[in-house]
């Protein structure tokens, strides 16, 4: 067995998870002042779900997990950071001229895609009744989204997603700025994405926050990250002649007899 080089192993541990977490308190601290601190007494102009808000106590209990969970990825990521500088065996390259600019830059759309495809599908094993249960329950109890719910899962969940995250970085090649800048979009995103405040984005791929949001309100449709690609192929994207809840699985809905249908939903776009 290999010597440790400890100091090195401490610095990739320590450098992950500190990226990590002040990615995602800065992210949510700036939401969470701008609109929750300064703008709470008028959420009709920005708040996705005006009537429904968590406690302080929620919100504190969701900081805490996230900051928590962050840190367990942090020290996944870091170790396997490690690894990689111990000869570990990946397709990662360290030198832009390996595979030229284009390449390089064209992999950056190619891994948030497949990233964005693994977070889809990890998502989805999850609300299957018996995972959802035991596992996704617990970030489902945050209804009403707020800027530190983002990472506020259960650690299996956690680990899960980000197992799917790590695949494609042993499979293509791709250089470790690329991989930084995905993750810490994903991040950032994510923490937009759970903000509760009605958002949109100038990136045309990006989905506006009421995507996710309509998640937490709906339960078991939109699984998606940020594209809406893969529940518009899988039939997963919320319809304004479906009935939700968090009972009716399968992302799909239930057919709502036109009669009975109150809904004003028309789309995204």
């Amino acid at each position: 067995m290999p010597d440790i080089d400890w100091p090195l192993l401490l610095l990739c541990l320590a450098g992950s998870v500190t990226v990590g977490l002040l990615v995602f308190h800065l992210t949510a601290a700036f939401y969470f002042v701008r609109y929750y601190r300064r703008r709470g007494d008028a959420p009709a102009a920005w708040k996705i779900q005006e009537r429904r808000w968590l406690k302080p106590g929620q919100h504190r209990a969701a900081a805490v997990r996230s900051s928590l969970n962050l840190t367990l990825g942090g020290l996944v990521s870091g170790a396997l950071i490690y690894a990689v500088t111990q000869g570990m065996p990946t397709p990662l390259y360290f030198s832009v001229s390996d595979y030229g600019w284009t390449y390089t830059l064209l992999s950056i759309p190619l891994l948030l895609v497949l990233n964005d495809a693994g977070a889809y599908y990890a998502h989805r094993l999850m609300h299957t009744r018996r995972l959802y249960r035991r596992f996704h329950l617990v970030h489902h109890k945050y209804v009403a989204t707020s800027p530190y719910v983002a990472i506020a899962v259960h650690p299996v969940e956690l680990l899960v997603q980000q197992a799917a995250s790590f695949l494609p970085l042993f499979v293509i090649p791709l250089h470790p700025s690329v991989i930084g800048v995905v993750l810490i979009y994903t991040l950032m995103f994510n923490v937009i994405d759970h903000s509760g405040v009605r958002l949109t984005s100038r990136l045309p791929w990006q989905g506006p926050s009421m995507f996710h949001d309509d998640h937490h309100a709906h339960f078991h449709v939109n699984f998606g990250q940020h594209l809406m690609l893969w529940d518009r192929l899988h039939g997963t994207l919320r319809r304004s002649d479906r009935s939700y809840g968090e009972a009716v699985f399968g992302g799909q809905g239930q057919v709502t007899p036109p009669q009975q249908s109150g809904a004003v939903f028309t789309g995204y776009r």
